[in-house]
């Protein structure tokens, strides 16, 4: 009488592993008019991203997400690397990504095309769609 249990038990266990495994392999899509940079610094609103000349403001309702695509508050922020960033029509910075290192390699290998397929720069490859 106890083995069905015992069974039922291991055949949850099996499932929720595997559910949990093809969760962390989801690629997140980006918008292909983000681009890709380091935040250098932070101090909210205020960001500097390298490939920017000037220092950047997040607009109103900016958001920031972190590597698990969690919403951080733009007032506890406490970390720097390389992101994903959008910037509206006025020029304020409202999207900001946090990236893996899978997502950093592929947006380097995107810039790489980029650069050899178009030097004006004027479309985006859609790696991430």
């Amino acid at each position: 009488m106890k083995t069905p249990q015992l069974l039922q038990g291991v055949i949850l266990i099996l499932l929720m592993c595997m559910i949990n495994q093809s969760y962390a392999q989801l690629v997140r899509n980006f918008p292909l008019n983000s681009k890709f940079g380091m935040l250098k610094s932070y101090s909210y609103p205020q960001f500097k991203i390298d490939k920017e000349k000037e220092i950047m403001i997040m607009g109103v309702g900016g958001q920031i997400r972190d590597t698990d695509n969690r919403i951080i508050m733009p007032g506890m922020l406490n970390k720097t690397g390389y992101i994903r960033y959008q910037v509206d029509s006025m020029g304020l910075v409202y999207r900001i990504w946090f990236l893996t290192p899978e997502e950093v390699t592929l947006a380097r290998e995107e810039a790489k095309l980029l650069e050899q397929q178009n030097p004006q720069k004027k479309f985006s490859i859609p790696f991430f769609q």
